[in-house]
């Protein structure tokens, strides 16, 4: 009797998740697609210009918008991987406490970074509805369109992290002793110590 409520209350989480996994899916397959088509571009470019002897209008604008579409949800990706490159020689510095809140506020600044993306980038498309892309023909807003895409991306993630959904990894400075070796916690194997063997 005591579990019936629960199940009701963990099917939302359920869903939460599975709709998560199918939007990490989606920003892998597209990413991944963007890349092979933009490879596939850049070689046909490469090929018709010096063996056939032609250079295809739309190819150079094609990778090019490509390109547009992998950097941003590239930014998104590394947001939910934690991959992007992070300078934490300040930050290393910084006292425990004072480093952890440094680390929570980190995914507050992305995600009014996403909501910038968001709001400039859609005014952005909407502006360009009625411009065409001369090489390829296509709306000028397929370009500005990768903006807002990976900024609801990076909100989504970036609140996430907030709630705890998403483990953040806080930086973690490698301490040295005097001889320069990695210190840890005397009898700790897993910081170095070694007395713990």
């Amino acid at each position: 009797m005591s579990q019936s409520p629960s199940r009701p209350a963990a099917r939302p989480i359920r869903v939460l998740r599975l709709g998560l996994a199918a939007v990490d899916r989606t920003t892998d397959v597209l990413t991944l697609l963007g890349l092979v088509a933009m490879v596939l571009v850049v070689s046909w470019q490469v090929f018709a210009r010096f063996v056939l002897g032609f250079t295809p209008g739309w190819a150079s604008e094609a990778a090019l918008l490509l390109l547009c579409w992998l950097a941003f949800l590239g930014i998104a990706k590394g947001i939910r991987e934690h991959s992007h490159i992070a300078v934490g020689f300040v930050v290393d510095r910084f006292p425990r406490v004072l480093r952890a809140v440094t680390v929570r506020i980190a995914p507050v600044l992305m995600a009014v970074f996403g909501g910038y993306l968001v709001v400039q980038g859609g005014e952005f498309t909407r502006l360009m509805t009625s411009s065409t892309l001369p090489g390829t023909g296509l709306p000028t807003s397929v370009q500005y369109a990768a903006m807002p895409v990976a900024g609801v991306l990076i909100v989504i993630y970036s609140v996430l992290q907030i709630v705890g959904a998403i483990p953040v990894d806080p930086p973690e400075p490698v301490e040295s002793t005097q001889d320069g070796s990695e210190g840890g916690t005397p009898g700790d194997p897993a910081t170095g110590g070694g007395e713990g063997r």
